[in-house]
C-alpha cells in the first residue's frame, strides 16, 4: 500500500486582499443621518383620560421621557412595521408638570408609510374570523378554507392562532379564575332582570373547606353554581314532574353540568336552568333542587310540589330530589338506561335463543299499565324462568338472581303505566345534552371561567326559543297535538266493525276494545281481563288483545285515557280520537279522509285535487 503525503492548503493573495477589506468595512462605524422632526402644538385637554381618548387606533405607544416641562410620552404610527423603517408622521402628549392638562404635538411630516406592507390581519379579514368562529368554525385550517372561498386576503395559519387566542381572552376573558372571582361574579349576576329572556344567577354556594362534604374523599374546594332566567322559571312553575341527569365533557377542568327540567305533552324538552357544580354528590343535586325552589320566590310563585323524577339509577339524584322534595312521589327509572343495563347482562346466558326470548318477555313486561298489573306480571316472570324452582342452567339463574335484585326491588319504577302523562325514558334530556355539546360549546371544552359566558349565552337562547313573540317558538305544551297522520288512523279506526263493549257509570264511561285484528270480545275473556286471573306469563301476554278507555260525561274528549301502549308513549291514540269521531264529539279534516281503509298515509304533504276528468 502506497502512503501519500497530502499537501497544504496555499491561500491565494486574491482571497487574503478580499478578507482584509472586508475586516476593514467590519471596523467602520457607519454613521446614520438622524432626521430631525418639527413638533406642532395640536390641542390641550384639561385632563389625561380626554386626552388619550382623542388618541386613534392607528398609534401605538413607543417611548417616555421625562423632562423639565412633563413626562412626554412618544407614539409612532403602527401601520410601519416596529422594526424597519419608520413612518414620518409621530405624535407625542406633553403631561405639564405644574397643572393637570395634557397637550397633544404632531409631526409636520404626513404618513408615508406603504399599505402593502402593513404588519398583521387587516380589519375586515379580523371581523371575518370573529363571525365564522362564532358560526362554529373554529379550527385555523377551517377558517382559512372559509377565507380562500370568501376570497379575502389571506393571512398565515400563525396570524389566524394568535387572533384566535386574542379574541378567546376578549370574549370570554381570562383562563383562570379563583374561588374568590367566582364569588364576586356570581354576586354580580345575582340580581333578578327586567328582561325575561336574560340569564342571571338564581343561587350559589361556595365553600373554601369540606366540612359539608364529608363524604368526599378528596381534598379541595367545592362550588355550586344555578343559572336560570325569568321565562324558565314561569315554566317550571307549571310543571309537574321532573328530568335530572349530568353531562361531562363540556369543562376543561372535568367538571359536571347539572341539567333539569320538564317535558310537555309533546314531550319536547323544556329545561328550568343549568348548574355548574365542582361534583356530582347528593349535596350537589340537592343544591340544584332547591335552587329551583329559591327561584319561584324570587318570582313569586307557589313552590314545586311535583309528583314524579326521571332519572337513570343514580343514588345522588334521588336521595338530593328527596331530600327537597319528600318522598311522596314516583321514581321513573329511564326504561332506555334500564335496557342498556339488561342487554349486556343477558348476553352471559350460554342459549341466545334463550336470552332473546328472556328481552321479548322483559319488553313485554314494560308494557304493564298499572303497578297492580307490573307486580303480578313480575312474579309470573320470575316464575316462568325459574320454572318452580326447577331452573339448571346456572346462566339463566344468575341472570334472574340480578334482576329481581337490581330491577324489581332496587329500580323498579321502569314499566309504563307507573304514572299517566309522564314519559318513561330520559331521551329528552340526553337529546338537549347532545345540543349543549353540539351548539352551545362546537364539541370543545372550555375552562370555567369562559365557560360561565358560554352558559348564560345558552340559558339566553333556550329562553328567546321559548318566546311566543319569536318565530319557531317552542311552546309548551298543555295537551297533546294530532298529527294528520293520527287523524287518519283514528278515522280509519273509527270506520272499522268492531264490536265495542260500554260500561257507563254516575262520572264516565269505560269502553273495552279488541285489539289488533280481533273483531269482538267474549265474556270470559272480558272476566279475566278485569279480574286479572293470570297463572302462567303467556296468559299476561295474552292480555293485550283488550284494550280499556275510560271517557269522562260532558268533559273534553281530549282527556280520555286509553291503557294502550301508544296513549301512554304519546298521551293520546287513535282509540281516543277514533272513539270521538265514533260518538260525534269530533270531526276530522278532510286530509284524514284520502287514504284508503287499510293503507298508511305516505310521508309529505297530501296531494292536490287534480284537474277535471282525470283519474286521480
Amino acid at each position: 500500500m502506497e502512503v501519500i503525503q497530502v499537501a497544504q492548503y496555499d491561500s491565494d493573495l486574491s482571497d487574503e486582499v478580499v478578507e482584509e477589506n472586508n475586516d476593514l468595512n467590519r471596523n467602520k462605524k457607519v454613521k446614520k443621518k438622524k432626521r430631525s422632526k418639527y413638533w406642532i402644538n395640536g390641542a390641550t385637554f384639561d385632563n389625561a383620560e380626554e386626552a388619550e381618548a382623542s388618541i386613534e387606533n392607528i398609534w401605538s405607544k413607543q417611548y417616555t421621557n421625562y423632562t423639565e416641562h412633563g413626562r412626554r410620552v412618544y407614539y409612532r404610527c403602527n401601520k410601519a412595521k416596529l422594526r424597519g423603517p419608520q413612518c414620518s408622521a409621530s405624535i407625542h402628549l406633553l403631561y405639564h408638570a405644574d397643572s393637570d392638562q395634557v397637550t397633544v404635538y404632531k409631526t409636520e411630516g404626513e404618513h408615508d408609510h406603504h399599505d402593502e406592507k402593513v404588519r398583521g390581519i387587516d380589519e375586515n379579514v379580523k371581523k371575518c374570523i370573529e363571525e365564522l368562529y362564532n358560526d362554529g368554525i373554529m379550527k385555523p385550517k377551517q377558517i382559512i378554507r372559509a377565507l380562500q372561498t370568501r376570497k379575502m386576503k389571506m393571512p398565515t395559519l400563525i396570524q389566524i392562532k394568535n387572533y384566535l387566542v386574542q379574541y378567546k381572552k376578549k370574549k370570554y376573558g381570562l383562563h383562570k379564575i379563583s374561588l374568590g372571582d367566582l364569588e364576586q361574579w356570581c354576586e354580580g349576576n345575582v340580581e333578578v332582570p327586567i328582561d325575561e329572556n336574560k340569564a342571571f344567577v338564581v343561587s350559589y354556594k361556595i365553600l373554601y373547606d369540606n366540612e359539608e362534604y364529608e363524604d368526599i374523599e378528596e381534598d379541595g374546594n367545592k362550588f355550586c353554581i344555578f343559572i336560570s332566567s325569568v321565562r324558565l322559571l314561569n315554566i317550571a312553575s307549571i310543571s309537574s314532574h321532573l328530568h335530572a341527569d349530568a353531562t361531562y365533557k363540556l369543562i376543561w377542568q372535568g367538571f359536571p353540568v347539572l341539567i333539569v327540567g320538564t317535558t310537555d305533552f309533546n314531550k319536547a324538552f323544556h329545561p328550568f336552568g343549568l348548574a355548574v357544580c365542582s361534583n356530582e354528590k347528593t349535596k350537589d343535586f340537592e343544591f340544584i333542587f332547591n335552587s329551583i325552589q329559591v327561584g319561584m320566590e324570587k318570582i313569586n310563585k307557589d313552590l314545586l310540589n311535583p309528583t314524579a323524577l326521571i332519572s337513570d339509577a343514580a343514588d345522588a339524584i334521588k336521595n338530593g330530589f328527596t331530600n327537597i322534595f319528600g318522598s311522596s312521589y314516583n321514581q321513573i327509572m329511564c326504561w332506555a338506561h334500564m335496557k342498556r343495563k339488561i342487554n349486556n347482562r343477558v348476553c352471559q346466558i350460554d342459549d341466545k335463543h334463550i336470552a332473546k326470548e328472556i328481552i321479548e318477555d322483559v319488553e313485554m313486561l314494560q308494557l304493564s299499565n298499572s303497578t297492580e298489573v307490573f307486580k303480578l306480571a313480575s312474579t309470573l316472570f320470575i316464575k316462568k324462568w325459574n320454572m318452580n324452582n326447577k331452573q339448571k342452567n346456572q346462566s339463566i339463574l344468575d341472570f334472574m338472581n340480578y334482576f329481581h335484585n337490581e330491577w324489581l326491588k332496587t329500580n323498579d319504577g321502569w314499566y309504563e303505566g307507573i304514572q299517566v302523562y309522564t314519559p318513561s325514558t330520559n331521551n329528552a334530556l340526553e337529546a338537549t345534552n347532545k345540543t349543549i355539546k353540539d351548539d352551545g360549546t362546537f364539541r370543545e371544552r372550555h375552562v370555567l371561567s369562559r365557560f360561565l359566558t358560554i352558559a348564560t349565552n345558552i340559558i339566553n337562547n333556550w329562553s328567546v326559543e321559548r318566546d311566543a313573540s319569536s318565530i319557531n317558538a317552542k311552546i309548551f305544551a298543555t295537551e297533546p297535538t294530532i298529527s294528520l297522520e293520527l287523524w287518519t288512523l283514528s278515522y280509519q279506526w273509527a270506520k272499522s266493525t268492531k264490536d265495542i263493549i260500554c260500561i257507563s257509570n254516575d262520572s264516565s264511561k269505560t269502553y273495552y276494545i279488541p285489539a289488533r285484528d280481533l273483531q269482538s270480545i267474549s265474556q270470559a275473556n272480558l272476566n279475566k281481563y278485569k279480574n286479572k286471573t293470570w297463572s302462567t306469563f303467556n296468559q299476561f301476554t295474552k292480555s293485550f288483545d283488550i284494550w280499556c278507555m275510560e271517557m269522562d260525561n260532558g268533559s273534553d274528549w281530549r282527556k280520555s285515557k286509553c291503557n294502550c301502549p301508544r296513549f301512554f308513549k304519546n298521551y293520546i291514540c287513535k282509540h281516543v280520537v277514533g272513539m270521538a269521531i265514533r260518538l260525534k264529539y269530533c270531526k276530522p279534516p278532510p286530509s284524514a279522509k284520502t287514504v284508503p281503509i287499510g293503507e298508511k298515509r305516505k310521508r309529505g304533504r297530501p296531494a292536490k285535487a287534480k284537474p277535471a276528468l282525470l283519474v286521480q
